[in-house]
């Protein structure tokens, strides 16, 4: 498998077997440091004879404390980015 540089290096979970009706069961052990639960989606790739699975994330929900932009203050929205990206 190819390193794409940007994730930790490459690690054995064992192995997996496809059963008689096509799925694939992940090794518990990368589930749990993955936090991947039933349900997760994931996108399959074929690369060659490779096989990747690629999680799909869901979808950004936006939240809204009901107050305006006028409530809140110019300040409040500048600081903000701040307080996220640490000022870089």
């Amino acid at each position: 498998m190819s390193d794409t540089g940007g994730g930790p290096k490459q690690q054995e979970y064992g192995e997996a077997e496809i059963n008689d009706r096509g799925r694939l069961t992940i090794p518990k052990a990368l589930r749990d440091d993955l936090r991947l639960d039933g349900g997760t989606r994931f996108t399959v790739l074929r690369d060659g004879t490779e096989i990747r699975l690629v999680r799909q994330l869901p979808e950004l929900e936006t939240v809204s404390s009901g107050k305006s932009r006028d409530e809140w203050g110019e300040d409040a929205f500048r600081d903000a980015g701040e307080a996220t990206f640490g000022g870089r």
